[in-house]
């Protein structure tokens, strides 16, 4: 899946809604896209709940930023 955001003419919307709603593409307005983390930090947040690489995993953050 990708995300784009896109700038149409006020008197094309109804065209391009229709055409793309046609085609299968969820329209969603600005501001309510949910920000999905990469691979990396989804396995970075992964890692840090199971301990890996720390002491154990992380219950507390404000223990956690104290013993850094």
């Amino acid at each position: 899946m990708e995300t784009l955001i896109i700038d149409i003419p006020e008197n094309k919307s109804t065209l391009v809604k229709t055409l793309l709603k046609e085609l299968g593409v969820v329209i969603r307005k600005k501001g309510s896209i949910a920000k999905i983390p990469n691979a990396t930090t989804i396995k970075a947040i992964e890692d840090a709940r199971n301990g890996v690489n720390i002491s154990g995993p992380i219950t507390d953050i404000d223990k956690y930023i104290d013993s850094l």
